[in-house]
């Protein structure tokens, strides 16, 4: 995972020093923009997620966001693996700050964690129906990207969903 952290950021300084053009805008209605993130907190492990959000009207955006995440414990006399898969609608309000380039939004999630157990070795009934505490998820969160050039840029969110803290990279689609 580290490895494909560093090559990201490897990907964004080439990007960003060896483009010309750099008339990135911030927010505009009717334009989609796609999220690859890595995040951490949340107590979900080290989740990562692809999100999506189109510019519905002159500051709101709506869209979607599909998160995984995967941590092991263990649990003395056997090991566990949590898997956690993370479907939530979106919606964000966005900000002018004046600064080009710029998209400050806040926001929220509703949505369902897709929650899983393995137990090894498998202890047998009744250890093996664990309950993983899935079920429906909220969030809000606060973030910002930022256009390194007209299609590509980088965002970070703070805020209560898959992880408490997600960074990654930007992709504007139309």
């Amino acid at each position: 995972m580290k490895k494909l952290l560093m090559l990201s950021l490897f990907a964004i300084g080439v990007i960003a020093f060896s483009s010309q053009k750099s008339n990135a805008q911030s927010y505009e209605q009717g334009s989609t923009i796609a999220h690859l993130g890595v995040g951490i907190g949340g107590g979900f492990g080290l989740p990562i997620s692809i999100s999506a959000d189109y510019g519905w009207k002159e500051k709101i955006s709506l869209g979607g966001i599909i998160g995984y995440a995967s941590r092991k414990e263990d649990l003395i006399i056997f090991d566990a693996k949590f898997t956690n898969i993370f479907l939530a609608a979106r919606g964000a309000y966005h900000f002018d700050l004046g600064v080009d380039k710029l998209d400050a939004y806040a926001g929220g999630l509703l949505g369902y964690n897709v929650a899983s157990v393995s137990l090894d070795p498998d202890p047998g009934p009744p250890f093996n129906n664990v309950s993983p505490g899935g079920g429906a998820v909220f969030g809000v969160f606060g973030g910002a990207r930022y256009g390194i050039t007209d299609k590509i840029g980088g965002f970070a969110e703070l805020g209560y969903g898959i992880g408490s803290v997600t960074v990654g990279l930007t992709y504007k689609i139309n």
